[in-house]
């Protein structure tokens, strides 16, 4: 996590009057270190290897207020789990989800972006944010 993120979490925090605690700095610095899609228990096992004071309340609470926020994305994957990662100064990009061993593949299609664009437009809709996840079987798993 650059400096300049964590001061753009650490302020939008502040400004919403929500306390930034040395738990939540080290969580927000966990959640953006990794490029990886992690779980709320992914993240309170490499909070906990840091700071032994991390809670899992605290974890849980953090990553719904980050998300609420903007700066991490929960990605439900279909068994009642659910995957998070984070997305400030990232590119959209959308998921395929596989059903059976829970594999994530990023993608991006510049024609289904149009595409959506188009059906939002013919219906006078204006696209704030938008998520696609497709769910079926990885390669590995056919």
């Amino acid at each position: 996590m650059s400096q300049d993120e964590l001061k753009t979490v650490e302020e939008y925090m502040r400004k919403n009057g929500l306390r930034w605690t040395s738990q939540r700095r080290q969580i927000a610095r966990e959640a953006f270190a990794t490029h990886d899609h992690f779980s709320a228990d992914d993240l309170l096992d490499v909070c906990k290897q840091k700071d032994v004071r991390v809670s899992r309340a605290t974890v849980y609470r953090t990553l719904g207020m980050l998300e609420e926020a903007g700066f991490v994305e929960g990605l439900d994957t279909g068994d009642g789990g659910k995957k998070y990662e984070h997305v400030l100064g990232h590119e959209h990009h959308d998921h395929m989800v596989c059903t059976k061993c829970g594999r994530i593949i990023e993608f991006f299609d510049q024609e289904l972006e149009r595409r959506q664009e188009r059906a939002a437009s013919r219906h006078g809709f204006l696209i704030e944010s938008h998520s696609l996840k497709l769910f079926g079987k990885c390669r590995d798993c056919r």
